[in-house]
């Protein structure tokens, strides 16, 4: 085989490598942003003026539950005395039909929303989350369920700081 023909195998060679991995490199993208768009679509949901809110009543309005009703069909579980508040254990179910949102807000935190979960048709309305509480206090939780919104609520005393230390 002569030099020049040799040369012609080695570039085409190298074309079909080359080839070979732009192909792959398309494929791993495409793969990884159909991964990556269900996570951020779940992510635009995010209602960041009652997350960015100070103050309980401020992130109740922002959330627009402030017209919820109290309700005994909500279950909340959580600590009579926690004794690390970097990590409050919270069990929350609801028990009213068609629920489609669940909210928890401690009311002394710096934010006092802290979760907000959406509750898709066929999923069970429970849900447990560690949190961490600024000080001791009220934990409440809203749940939106027929296009109503529903409240219960709770004291959390914690001994020592969370957010604040």
């Amino acid at each position: 085989m002569d030099s020049e023909t040799e040369g012609r195998f080695r570039l085409a060679g190298r074309r079909s490598a080359l080839r070979r991995l732009l192909g792959s490199a398309a494929w791993i993208l495409s793969a990884t942003s159909s991964l990556l768009h269900p996570i951020l679509s779940l992510a635009a949901g995010r209602n960041v003026p009652a997350f960015d809110a100070k103050a309980i009543d401020e992130a109740v309005a922002a959330a627009g539950v402030a017209d919820a009703i109290e309700s005994d069909a909500i279950v909340l579980r959580a600590p009579d005395i926690a004794e690390n508040s970097a990590l409050v254990h919270v069990e929350i179910e609801s028990r009213l039909p068609e629920t489609s949102s669940i909210m928890l807000f401690a009311e002394k935190n710096p934010q006092p929303l802290v979760a907000q979960f959406d509750v898709l048709p066929g999923m069970d309305p429970f849900v447990a989350i560690r949190i961490k509480m600024a000080e001791s206090a009220h934990l409440r939780v809203v749940v939106t369920a027929g296009g109503k919104h529903y409240f219960t609520r709770r004291e959390t005393k914690v001994t020592l700081g969370g957010c604040a230390g």
